[in-house]
């Protein structure tokens, strides 16, 4: 059993929550969100088919649907979700759980690790991007395609299209693989499997047109980790970070990293 499997349950975390397992009941079958903000409460389920905002105390008792082109959007300080199944992420889609640093009404307090927990795991097909910061996930996450290169703005524009994955406990693997945008990174991770970066592209310049993206630092991986085909190649870049704690290979670009 992977040691983050350990840190939180479903029904540990809705006790707190809700003063107990029967202080709310689930509707009978999964809920339908489009343009609006989720109550709070417990979800037998949820479909994410236009911008679905969660900034409360939410439990879903099965599994995160996000439709081709939708926004779940759970990046928000008053947010404390719990999801007892997986994430699905569609083409054009895009994903944000848990704070991160200046990002909505987060600020630049790192106190969120834990308030966004995902028992299973997180897939995406050709999504757009995603905002994955303080979470806990207890399975994979995998991402294979998407992004968007047109919306990448001009050399050193901090704007545009960006792929954060920051300050995370992942309980099994982390694969990325072919997105394409202003900006990506992988820091201060802690995976208790493989990594490995693949085909990314990230296009934003920093200061003296130094290509700042593809940043793999400061992470903490028990299995191996590999980065392959990307551009920039992986790379500390300017995120203030150190090189990462591989207990198992590294091979690729990050054999220096």
């Amino acid at each position: 059993m992977k040691q983050s499997r350990l840190l939180f349950g479903l029904s540990a975390l809705a006790a707190l929550t809700f003063g107990g397992p029967d202080a709310i009941a689930a509707p009978p079958g999964p809920t339908t969100c489009s343009g609006a903000t989720l109550a709070p409460g417990v979800y037998k389920g949820l479909n994410v088919t236009g911008y679905c905002k969660i900034d409360g105390q939410v439990v879903i008792d099965g599994n995160v649907k996000v439709a081709d082109g939708a926004y779940l959007d759970a990046a928000w300080y008053g947010t404390r979700l719990v999801i007892d199944g997986d994430v699905s992420v569609g083409k054009g889609a895009t994903l944000g759980l848990g704070c991160s640093f200046g990002y909505h009404d987060c600020l630049f307090t790192p106190t969120w690790l834990g308030a966004v927990s995902v028992n299973g795991n997180i897939d995406a097909k050709d999504a757009l991007t995603m905002y994955l910061d303080f979470t806990i996930v207890q399975g994979n996450v995998n991402w294979k395609g998407g992004g968007d290169a047109t919306m990448v703005d001009s050399p050193g524009n901090d704007n545009g299209l960006v792929l954060v994955i920051k300050d995370n406990i992942i309980g099994d693997n982390l694969k990325v693989d072919g997105w394409a945008g202003a900006w990506f990174g992988v820091i201060r991770n802690k995976v208790f499997g493989n990594v490995s970066v693949e085909h990314m592209a990230g296009a934003r310049l920093g200061p003296g047109s130094v290509p700042d993206s593809t940043e793999v630092a400061n992470n903490i991986i028990t299995g191996n980790l590999k980065c392959e085909h990307n551009s920039p190649p992986a790379r500390i870049g300017d995120s203030g970070g150190a090189p990462n704690i591989v207990l198992g290979k590294k091979s690729g670009e990050c054999v220096g990293l």
